[in-house]
């Protein structure tokens, strides 16, 4: 509710200005409006007396003198009629000139107006709120007809043949290595299935399976093989397992100088990769500088250079923080963390990583569970299972694995400790129910932080959703003291959300004018908000930081760092702002960090998503011997299951002419979808109803978008495409739009997607 009202003075500000003009509108749109219809009168006046006129006049014989005074009554009344016709008469050429003129007018326009978006805008609003129950998404067309649209990517010349855990890749072709990899129960898996593993519950196991949801969508979905994934058959599947490791991690990694006992998973709510951290020289840089015209530009990047010191230090991407005479200012003291990280040290880090979707909870779940979402409205996914094992079901299996003797053996024999952190509610849209689901153990949220608070401990309400992340202090500390005081090993999964609309902050926070908002300045005053954020939230990254150091936790941590999505500003377009139905590249950019104080520094560069984030944690708990013999073997057979890449690996942009693909769903979920590929500059937003266009941009030489192509059909996008970007872009164009729509299809079936029953559920 607080989320709706959150928009209210808009649409009262809106409502106020439409009901003014409405008001002094309303005397002039009655005169033209009444002029019209005593024009459109006249005419059906005019052609009722002409016709009546006729009939009157053939009805009248001149013969027919047999009465007189009917002969007398009735030439008085025809001098009457007939002096009517003279007067109206007089008005029908200026009537006639006026119908052709409108007559001709409607069959010009009717002609050449386009199909869209006139359909749509034309439609009654009766009828427009019916097609809100009836519609269904584009990515149901038909016309794929549920099979793979490219046809020679995939050919027998194509496929690669299993290797060692490697089951192989033919797709279109259900021949012995899909069967083989679709009938082979796992020899690590139990009788009694575990939740995340269902995907084998069949045959004997079958009552697990058939007790999911079937398919009664529209779209048709074929029932083979069911929900179950088969990477031997996924045509966009591409793995780069069988490269080596990165030249400057392989030594370090076999060395055995890298272990990971802990793994913590921090999601940054609305990040955007280019201000995590913000560069001197950089668009946005100059675009803060240009809002502060006439002050002293060393003053204004010594400000700058205060905003995110801790995201500097995790990336490795220093500020580039100068003065004008090439000085470099005094390096900016971390007060919340004491980073030891000796240089050249620290991690990867992503370069032009992007989201798998702008709505959280799609989000999460694909960071979690290593899988796409589904292009539908609202967290659909939280009354589903996942069609892969999420990170906290993998680790619960491999607790299973393992006795009670955990302390004497090393953390090898240890088990996992999965726990959930966020300072917000997670009761909207199911949240509460998917972490549930995917075998989290332990949870702190809103409502724990209000159930469990102590006398004199404040609760500041800085959002919409709850407090900020300060408030979760006493609980991450208890939960560390038992991690350490039992034995366990920590998964330690973070949601921040200070930095989510309406970017509020504590009031002991003091805040800084990053731009100017006064006067003729004041539309930057949402951006100013979302950077001080930031630099609340740059400290809380480093103040929990030290809390590991301060637990003797952070040299055995592998810590990933992700935006959910970004955040677009009036910066970015006027013309539309925020993440809902936008699908600007700055609601998709985001980044990605694997920090280790042992890991030596890689800017790691590649279009890559946040789907990679599960199968990397599996490569390196794997190659640092992080893992006992048990869970290592589980491990190395699962990690060619998931569709993204590893990142500790050479990225595979294309593989046999077969282009990897990136998805991102554009918040609310069901109308538009953005795509890109690791081999081509090009992204464009295809729409999933008939509301919105295609938009397509080359992100090489327009990184900002600033000039997108907009076309509303297909055809239109390719014929502009292909006038300014060339063939290539415009076949690319079309490739993506093909492909769309079979993931659509695709991603529904692999999620066991039932509307009617999700309904029934909500």
């Amino acid at each position: 509710m607080k989320i709706l009202f959150s928009g209210c003075k808009s649409v009262l500000a809106a409502g106020a200005f439409i009901v003014v003009v409405a008001w002094f509108a309303k005397w002039y749109i009655y005169k033209v409006v009444g002029s019209l219809m005593t024009t459109v009168r006249a005419s059906i006046v005019y052609v009722w007396q002409s016709i009546r006129n006729r009939t009157l006049r053939s009805s009248i014989s001149p013969y027919d003198w047999n009465s007189g005074s009917d002969d007398i009554e009735g030439a008085a009344k025809g001098a009457w009629l007939t002096a009517g016709i003279h007067e109206k008469s007089r008005t029908k050429p200026r009537t006639t000139v006026a119908l052709v003129v409108m007559a001709v007018f409607l069959a010009i326009t009717t002609a050449l107006r386009p199909a869209v978006p006139y359909t749509m805008m034309s439609m009654t609003l009766p009828l427009a709120v019916l097609k809100l129950f009836t519609s269904s998404s584009k990515l149901c067309d038909d016309s794929v007809g549920g099979n793979w649209p490219l046809s020679g990517v995939i050919s027998p010349e194509t496929w690669e043949n299993p290797k060692g855990r490697f089951p192989g890749w033919t797709p279109g072709n259900n021949g012995d290595a899909a069967r083989k990899y679709r009938e082979t129960v796992p020899g690590w898996l139990p009788t009694d299935i575990p939740p995340g593993f269902t995907k084998w519950a069949f045959e004997g196991n079958k009552s697990i399976q058939e007790s999911g949801p079937k398919h009664d969508n529209t779209c048709g979905v074929s029932e083979v093989d069911d929900t179950f994934y088969n990477p031997v058959l996924d045509p966009l599947k591409i793995s780069n397992l069988d490269n080596d490791i990165l030249d400057v991690l392989r030594d370090t990694l076999r060395g055995g100088g890298v272990k990971i006992r802990h793994v913590a998973l921090i999601m940054l709510e609305s990040y955007r990769e280019e201000l995590f951290p913000l560069q001197q020289g950089s668009e946005y840089h100059k675009l803060i500088l240009k809002s502060h015209e006439g002050d002293d530009e060393d003053d204004v990047n010594e400000m700058l250079s205060h905003l995110s010191p801790v995201a500097e230090r995790v990336t490795g991407k220093s500020g580039n923080w100068k003065r004008k005479d090439g000085s470099a200012y005094e390096d900016v003291a971390i007060r919340q963390w004491n980073d030891t990280t000796k240089d050249g040290y620290g991690g990867i880090n992503v370069v032009g990583g992007f989201t798998t979707s702008s709505l959280s909870l799609k989000s999460m779940a694909a960071i979690h569970c290593g899988t796409w979402s589904m292009p539908v409205d609202g967290f659909e996914e939280s009354e589903t299972e996942a069609y892969q094992a999420c990170i906290p079901q993998l680790l619960n299996f491999f607790n299973k694995l393992k006795n009670d003797e955990k302390k004497s053996k090393g953390f090898l024999h240890q088990k996992w400790y999965p726990a959930f952190f966020q300072s917000i509610t997670d009761g909207y849209d199911r949240q509460d129910k998917f972490t549930k689901k995917i075998g989290f153990e332990h949870f702190i949220t809103r409502d724990h932080l209000e159930k469990y608070r102590r006398q004199g401990e404040e609760l500041e309400e800085i959002n919409y959703f709850g407090f900020a992340e300060t408030s979760l202090r006493r609980h991450i500390h208890e939960y560390l003291k038992h991690v350490r005081d039992e034995g366990r090993r920590m998964f330690f999964s973070h949601f921040t959300s200070t930095t989510h609309h309406p970017w509020g902050v504590p009031s002991s926070f003091e805040t800084t004018d990053y731009l100017k908002t006064d006067g003729k300045m004041k539309w930057h005053v949402d951006f100013n908000n979302y950077l001080n954020a930031m630099r609340f939230t740059d400290a809380w990254l480093g103040e929990l930081l030290q809390t590991f150091d301060d637990y003797g936790v952070s040299n055995e941590t592998l810590v990933v760092l992700v935006g959910d999505h970004g955040q677009a500003f009036k910066e970015d377009q006027n013309s539309k702002i925020g993440t809902y139905e936008n699908g600007h590249v700055s609601n998709f950019r985001v980044p990605i960090t694997f920090r280790h104080p042992y890991l030596p520094r890689v800017q790691y560069n590649a279009n890559a998503t946040s789907l990679s984030i599960l199968p990397t944690i599996l490569d390196l708990l794997i190659h640092t011997g992080s893992l006992n013999e048990e869970d290592r073997d589980v491990a190395s057979d699962l990690i060619h299951d998931y569709e993204g890449q590893s990142l500790i690996r050479p990225y595979k942009s294309v593989q046999n002419g077969r282009r990897a693909w990136n998805f991102g769903i554009v918040n609310g979920g069901g109308s538009m979808l953005s795509m890109t590929s690791a081999d081509a500059p090009w992204r464009i937003v295809i729409p999933l109803d008939d509301s919105t266009q295609f938009r397509f941009t080359d992100l090489e030489h327009d990184p900002l978008e600033r000039n997108p192509l907009e076309r509303w059909t297909l055809e239109q996008l390719k014929i502009a495409v292909e006038i300014r970007f060339g063939q290539g872009a415009s076949t690319w164009a079309a490739e993506a739009n093909a492909v769309s729509k079979w993931w659509g299809r695709e991603t529904k079936r692999l999620w066991g997607y039932n509307p009617s029953a999700t309904k029934g559920m909500s």
